[in-house]
């Protein structure tokens, strides 16, 4: 997926987009970038050649030869100057300008030279009086700067640069002519990583040179097609007059990898995902446009394989609720906003409480209790799951810890690690250390993982689970039945216990006990403890009783319950013994 831009797409170019409007003027094409309008804040939409003759004596000079330029009216080539303007602090502001012949658009660039420049062009400023030669080359070998500055390397297309130009050109001329719409279409190359992972990156260079200039052929004389970044390209659709248009270009990029692709001697098909978005919506800036196409594309690419989507409202109001949300969830980090709630884990031979799952439950002050499976995959998006899971960790141990005198046998906590923490080498040294801090013994500690995290994992991550096993630590497959395991992969891992989804229980009839049978015998098969989940009627106990499940949970015995109930809960064992749920 692309970057996020800045609040403004010229200004964060730095460059100022001058067209000639004839010999006597030019106009500004979008937003002034902020170092011109810090040197001349009263600047109007259409400069006169008097102004810069006056003002910019250098850039008036370098038009001189911009004009000839335009003149031999030879699109695709350059000149370009640099020098230097002090602004009203006395900073050096060291720019280069550019002179582009686009057709019937005779355009002029001066752009703010940034870091690795600035040394370069201050050496070119001092020696500018003395040799006129030097600046010559220098002119010259512009040339090949601004050809490196707008296309990219690889597939010889604009770059996103380039195409921002483009944009705001287009998004002026929207403006300017109600009549006029064009769209944004993102195309993204589905799993090329794999792609770069089993062939090498030079062979997935090669692959993005073919699918550049296969999809270029496809598309009309006046649209743009760009390359963003690594597997993403753009097409700037000119001239449509309804939705149906850019559907149909959608089409045809996806009918053009119908064909398959030669990749070291083998026949290799991909697919695209592909997000719409169009001026026919109405938009005041351009960089909301880009915005939305991108959220496009991020929807289309959820939903699987070789997918268009066309950029709705609705699509914003849940990019901003994400966004939102994991603001959020940092500060509430920081704020301790998050809170453990902890389920029952009961043996269902004589209805003792033998542990408790830990449940992170996360109340936000305005929105109320936000469900773990809209916070979680966030947190694992942004990394903040490491932390997340640590603090996890550390305060279910140390709440067992505290309970230990309200029971006469040790307890059992469970946590849920995500696959994000088997990318840790070090996990299983963080997991002794908080067993060393928090004073309990590993055999009270199960670490739950689920089904299809397990078997995706590589073998760093299997060499975890056996130091966590051989530290005496408990690990249990959460939701199994769900995933992907297979009996020969059960056998290589160092599992104690099943947990049965509760998917599974709450269709646990007549038709269903043979299944879930099946799972409790394959279990005890390989020497494992079983646990169901979900169990919430007296008839589902009896049934898995009777087929030799070990432990359960669910709303029969309790829901998730804060700290201070789970203590009275235990309490009230202590106090009136066990009895029947």
């Amino acid at each position: 997926m692309t970057a996020s831009l800045p609040a403004n797409v010229l200004s964060a170019l730095d460059i100022l987009i001058l067209e000639r409007v004839d010999e006597h003027s030019l106009t500004i094409v979008g937003t002034a970038p902020s170092w011109f309008t810090q040197l001349y804040p009263q600047v109007q939409l259409t400069v006169d050649m008097a102004w810069i003759e006056k003002t910019l004596p250098f850039l008036a000079n370098f038009l001189v030869d911009a004009v000839e330029f335009w003149h031999d009216n030879q699109p695709g080539q350059y000149k370009s100057g640099m020098w230097c303007e002090t602004d009203r602090q006395d900073q050096e502001i060291h720019l280069e300008a550019a002179a582009l012949n686009l057709g019937s658009q005779k355009i002029l660039l001066v752009k703010a030279a940034e870091g690795e420049y600035i040394e370069l062009l201050s050496f070119i400023q001092k020696a500018r009086e003395s040799t006129l030669d030097f600046i010559e080359e220098r002119k010259q070998t512009s040339e090949s700067i601004l050809k490196t500055t707008f296309y990219d390397a690889l597939t010889g297309l604009p770059n996103q640069t380039y195409f921002l130009i483009q944009l705001a050109h287009a998004f002026e001329r929207s403006k300017r002519k109600k009549s006029y719409h064009f769209a944004l279409l993102i195309v993204n190359i589905d799993r090329f990583q794999s792609i770069n992972d089993s062939f090498g990156r030079l062979a997935g260079d090669q692959l993005l040179i073919s699918i550049a200039w296969r999809l270029k052929n496809c598309l009309g004389e006046f649209d743009v097609f760009a390359r963003l970044s690594g597997d993403e390209f753009i097409i700037l659709l000119d001239e449509i007059d309804a939705t149906s248009t850019a559907i149909l270009a959608a089409n045809q990029i996806s009918a053009e990898f119908q064909t398959p692709f030669r990749l070291s001697g083998q026949e290799l098909f991909i697919t695209a995902s592909v997000g719409i978005a169009l001026t026919l919506m109405e938009y005041d800036r351009a960089e909301d446009l880009l915005r939305d196409a991108n959220t496009a594309v991020s929807s289309a690419k959820g939903l699987g394989r070789a997918n268009y989507v066309v950029f709705d409202p609705t699509m914003h109001a849940r990019a901003v609720r994400l966004l939102q949300l994991e603001n959020d969830l940092k500060r509430a980090l920081r704020e301790q906003e998050l809170n453990l709630f902890f389920q029952p884990i009961v043996c269902l031979a004589d209805q003792r409480i033998i542990g408790f799952e830990a449940l992170v439950r996360w109340m936000h002050p305005k929105m109320g209790m936000v469900p773990p499976l809209e916070f979680i995959p966030i947190a694992e998006e942004t990394g903040l799951i490491f932390e997340i899971d640590q603090w996890m960790l550390k305060e279910a141990c140390f709440r067992i810890q505290q309970w230990r005198r309200f029971t006469e046998e040790p307890l059992s906590i469970s946590v849920n690690f995500s696959a994000k923490q088997f990318d840790q080498p070090d996990l299983a040294s963080q997991v002794r250390q908080v067993l060393l801090e928090t004073r309990i013994s590993p055999q009270q500690l199960m670490i739950e993982i689920t089904e299809s995290v397990l078997f995706s994992r590589d073998q760093a991550a299997i060499d975890t689970l056996h130091q966590l096993k051989n530290m005496g630590v408990s690990l249990c497959i959460d939701d199994f039945g769900t995933g992907y395991a297979s009996l020969q992969y059960l056998q290589r891992l160092p599992v104690d216990t099943l947990k049965i989804d509760r998917s599974f229980i709450k269709r646990m009839d007549v038709d269903n006990l043979d299944l879930v049978r099946s799972i409790i015998e394959l279990a005890h098969d390989l020497g494992l403890s079983v646990t169901a989940e979900g169990v919430e009627t007296p008839v589902q106990r009896r049934f898995l009783l009777d087929m030799g499940c070990q432990e359960a949970q669910g709303h029969l015995f309790s829901k998730p319950v804060d700290g201070q109930v789970a203590v009275e809960l235990l309490q009230e064992k202590m106090t009136n013994g066990l009895k029947d749920w």
